[in-house]
């Protein structure tokens, strides 16, 4: 009797259809392991039917014409397969990194969750500022949020050993 009380919940949970904003300093035009993952789960998502939105920050591009923009890859972007990306612009550190701020990303980040109606807040990458930002933002807001950290750091130095927990 139990498995026929499960079974309705099943079928609603797999009729369900979810907003998910995927967050991280590391995305397209920059490759990667994280970069592609993130695209790829994105796509197959779609492809499940959710919504599914990508939020970065602005890129700084080679110049390819004789116009010089200072960001090639800026504001709201759609790549191919309808994958709609948010190129936010927060100020970088190194490595593409945003700096951490912890107030000053809040007002756009909670915009663009309003916006698309996002459900799930899923962060990438245990050095993005940016996603590690957004959980926070997510849980003052009621969202539901995921963390999926890609990192391998090693057991050799106590910085590493911090990262790690």
């Amino acid at each position: 009797m139990a498995t026929t009380q499960l079974e309705p919940a099943v079928a609603e949970s797999k009729s369900r259809r979810h907003r998910i904003a995927m967050v991280c300093d590391f995305f397209y035009p920059r490759l990667g392991g994280v970069e592609m993952h993130i695209w790829s789960l994105a796509y197959h998502l779609m492809r499940l039917g959710h919504k599914v939105v990508v939020i970065t920050h602005a890129y700084k591009c080679p110049a390819t014409s004789s116009i010089d923009h200072k960001f090639k890859r800026a504001g709201t972007r759609y790549l191919p397969g309808g994958l709609k990306v948010y190129y936010c612009p927060f100020l970088q550190m190194v490595d593409e990194d945003c700096l951490p701020t912890f107030t000053i990303s809040f007002p756009l980040l909670r915009w663009i969750f309003i916006r698309e109606g996002i459900e799930i807040v899923h962060a990438h990458q245990a050095t993005s500022t940016l996603a590690n930002e957004a959980v926070v933002y997510a849980a003052e807001l009621g969202l539901a949020s995921v963390y999926t950290d890609h990192s391998l750091f090693g057991f050799d130095d106590i910085a590493s050993i911090i990262l790690n927990r």
